[in-house]
């Protein structure tokens, strides 16, 4: 109950504080937290609030790294926790090793475990996204120090030496237009750029992509989604060899040089929205890191040839046309949801056997479409394609769009 009343009847306070102490079991634990110091922390020295401080005084050591991270992100940001584990894996903050866990599960457990001590919250359980409270916030920024710099428009602070997490809010239309004097961007492994708002954007840079990319010499996580300068990548691109994220959603991008196959540590590639990609580069199977490959909203219309085995690779793709050929699925290992249109110009039900959706096991959203301005209905025809659609087990919505069959296949009836 005293330490209750230091709470002063803040809920946030009350929550995390809970969180905290319904891990300790002894009365000593207790008292060393009632008698902390921090309690006495006066406004004149910071604006953080004692309680949540003392939260995170408490919490292991590689949970303390990864909730300082999110100093990078704006307040109010909507984010999956699918996106920070990324981040967390590439910056390696993995505590410990375990040979019956992978990283992934690992940093799954650091997000529960943060979630479950207040300091991540789930406005609507219905949907898959995070917040943190805007004084979970300020104590993020506070305690990452200059390590971790988020730069917000109009702001006057500067850029601190020690920084080696860079991430910017551009408003749409805005240049970004450096780092200023103090930064030493060659030590730089995180840039990031971000909206100010959620709605359709774009922003500018005063420098090059040559020269933007040149600054960087130790970048882990790259991020210049939503760049309108950037049609394709610099021959630099190649030197940023310990580069293990690059997002270049949302931008005009034409083609992707083929000096991008020299990056040898790159696991993510994040190529969402791109409407004016050609296609990958065809040595695209060299970056045998690669474990993540967006393109959601791209049609790219040639997969690069022994993309299949690189076992280690998902692909999320939203759409796939079959006039590019639906074989090209066979060779890739798909997750999340993909939509398949267009299946009336397939000829041979013998093409779509051949995609193998039966062993897509981490796909959980299917859409099959046949067009809707057809002047015929090859009923027959299409009852083969749609046996041969068959999805794996693992499989938890599907969508049925304009099918002219007679007769649902028999995946669909039997044991479903």
């Amino acid at each position: 109950m005293k330490i209750v009343k230091k709470c002063k009847g803040l809920p946030l306070a009350l929550k995390t504080m809970g969180s905290m102490l319904y891990k300790k079991t002894s009365v000593s634990e207790w008292q060393t937290v009632f008698q902390s110091e921090i309690w006495e922390f006066s406004k004149e020295r910071c604006d953080i609030i004692p309680a949540l401080a003392l939260s995170y005084i408490h919490l292991p050591s590689h949970l303390k790294i990864c909730f300082a991270y999110c100093a990078l992100f704006p307040k109010d940001y909507e984010f999956k926790k699918e996106d920070l584990i990324q981040f967390w894996m590439i910056e390696n903050f993995v505590h410990y090793r375990q040979h019956s866990r992978t990283p992934e599960e690992v940093c799954q457990q650091y997000f529960n475990d943060l979630l479950s001590r207040s300091f991540f919250q789930q406005p609507d359980e219905n949907k898959e996204v995070f917040v943190m409270h805007d004084l979970l916030h300020d104590l993020a920024k506070y305690v990452g120090g200059g390590l971790y710099f988020r730069c917000e428009f109009l702001q006057t602070e500067k850029v601190q030496k020690v920084t080696r997490h860079f991430s910017v809010e551009l408003e749409y239309h805005k240049y970004f237009d450096g780092f200023g004097t103090l930064c030493n961007t060659e030590r730089l492994r995180t840039f990031v750029s971000e909206p100010k708002s959620h709605y359709e954007w774009s922003w500018y840079m005063k420098m090059s992509i040559h020269e933007l990319f040149s600054k960087f010499k130790f970048i882990r996580i790259l991020s210049v989604s939503h760049c309108s300068d950037l049609r394709e990548l610099p021959d630099c691109i190649g030197n940023l060899e310990y580069l293990r994220s690059l997002d270049l959603s949302y931008t005009e991008i034409e083609k992707l040089n083929e000096k991008i196959c020299l990056l040898s540590h790159l696991q993510i590639l994040k190529l969402n929205s791109c409407s004016h990609l050609e296609g990958l580069p065809s040595n695209f199977h060299l970056l045998t890191n690669m474990c993540r490959l967006e393109l959601m909203e791209t049609e790219v219309r040639k997969m690069p040839l022994f993309l299949g085995k690189m076992k280690n690779l998902k692909v999320v793709m939203s759409s796939f046309n079959v006039d590019y050929g639906i074989q090209q699925l066979g060779e890739l290992n798909l997750e999340g949801s993909l939509s398949i249109c267009n299946l009336e110009n397939i000829w041979n039900s013998l093409d779509v056997l051949e995609a193998d959706l039966k062993n897509k096991t981490h796909l959980v959203a299917l859409t099959v479409e046949w067009g809707w301005n057809r002047n015929s209905i090859d009923s027959k025809k299409e009852e083969e394609v749609i046996e041969s659609l068959q999805p794996s087990k693992n499989l938890k919505e599907l969508l049925i769009f304009n099918y002219g069959g007679k007769h649902f296949p028999k995946w669909l009836l039997e044991n479903s």
